[in-house]
């Protein structure tokens, strides 16, 4: 299993969603055959960033449990 999705199910079984980062549009296949300039950044944090719960609604409460269960 990849670290990522131990982190993934690590964090659902505390009710924190997580996912992967979006994929980076040269690789959608809408833009298959647009140009794309690229250095190999884009792919490497699709491979390892996790998007964590953003927005008006995440508390500094919901921030400091997040943070302690990623630790």
């Amino acid at each position: 299993m990849k670290t990522n999705d131990t982190i993934y199910l690590c964090l659902a079984n505390d009710g924190i969603e997580a996912r992967p980062l979006w994929k980076p549009m040269h690789l959608q296949p809408v833009y298959n055959n647009a140009p794309a300039y690229v250095n190999g950044i884009s792919e490497k944090l699709f491979k390892t960033g996790i998007c964590l719960p953003s927005g008006p609604w995440v508390s500094d409460d919901d921030i400091k449990f997040i943070v302690k269960k990623l630790k």
